[in-house]
């Protein structure tokens, strides 16, 4: 089943692996002056994707949303190594041939893995890359009057699960269940631009933003009506579930970043959406007024 599913399958052999499937474990050797990015991300059949949900298309979103991880840090790509838990071999093959996918769409070498028999169906993805020795973009590096700039949507995706479990798998916001895409180049992009800060948006607006915010001992000020997409959501859904979606949603995967007032023409790609404060709250806004009762993104133990 590995040599049919995995051996062989993901991006292009990187020099980074001197040994890959087949041992018992991987052997790899960085490049001089470059540090290592490591992320790891678990998907969950009836957590992640609903259970009715394209198990090649969720195996693919699971790896997206490991190697997004990767570009919030400015990392470039280079192996995975998948996990694959499965209630049966088709599931197992399906799964393979979905995260095999997108290894292979942003050239990521496949480096490794396991299988095992599982009651419900899953993909853990462990993914590795690399930037210049202290450079990579943290989330404790923003300051108090620094922009608060988004590249990317959100809310968007979580919507179309709603629409997915309201049985509305035709609803107009479930397309962006497969418009997934880790913005490894623009992570890149932002790191080759002098951008210190950045975090993946992935379990809501608020509760990313808060993550940033305490690591950096800053507060922000975000306001809605500038973010990307904004009015779309509020035309499809009403006000009430863009706020909820924006604000608590998750799976969309953008990136959350700050950088100085005076890196003004990063509106060619991003979109501005608030700035750092000395305070220490998160602060969300629409139209300049400030919503108050807010809840934060999902919680797996809540």
């Amino acid at each position: 089943m590995i040599d049919l599913c995995f051996r062989g399958q993901g991006g292009s052999h990187k020099p980074f692996t001197v040994l890959g499937i087949g041992d018992d474990a991987s052997i790899h050797r960085p490049e001089p002056g470059m540090e290592l990015v490591i992320s790891t991300d678990t998907s969950v059949e009836g957590v992640h994707w609903p259970v009715d949900f394209d198990l090649l298309k969720a195996a693919d979103r699971a790896v997206c949303a490991a190697l997004s991880d990767l570009a919030a840090m400015g990392a470039g790509a280079l192996a995975a190594w998948l996990n694959v838990m499965a209630r049966d071999t088709r599931a197992v093959e399906i799964m393979g041939m979905g995260g095999v996918a997108a290894l292979q769409r942003y050239d990521v070498e496949l480096a490794g893995g396991d299988t095992s028999r599982a009651s419900i169906n899953a993909l853990s993805a462990t993914v590795v890359g690399q930037v210049p020795e202290g450079r990579a973009m943290r989330r404790d590096r923003a300051e108090a009057g620094d922009a608060v700039w988004l590249l990317g949507k959100v809310g968007f995706a979580s919507l179309g699960i709603e629409q997915w479990l309201g049985g509305k798998q035709d609803g107009y916001f479930v397309q962006y269940l497969d418009d997934i895409h880790p913005k490894l180049q623009a992570g890149a992009r932002l790191l080759e631009l002098g951008v210190k800060c950045c975090i993946d948006v992935s379990d809501g607006v608020l509760q990313d933003a808060s993550h940033l915010a305490l690591a950096s001992s800053v507060g922000m000020t975000l306001e809605l009506s500038s973010f990307p997409g904004w009015e779309i959501l509020c035309h499809k859904v009403g006000e009430k579930s863009a706020i909820r979606a924006v604000v608590s949603g998750g799976e969309d995967y953008a990136l959350l970043f700050t950088a100085s007032p005076g890196m003004g023409w990063l509106d060619s790609f991003a979109t501005r959406v608030g700035v750092c404060t000395d305070d220490i709250n998160v602060e969300i806004q629409l139209n300049g007024t400030t919503l108050e009762g807010l809840t934060g993104g999902y919680d797996h133990f809540g």
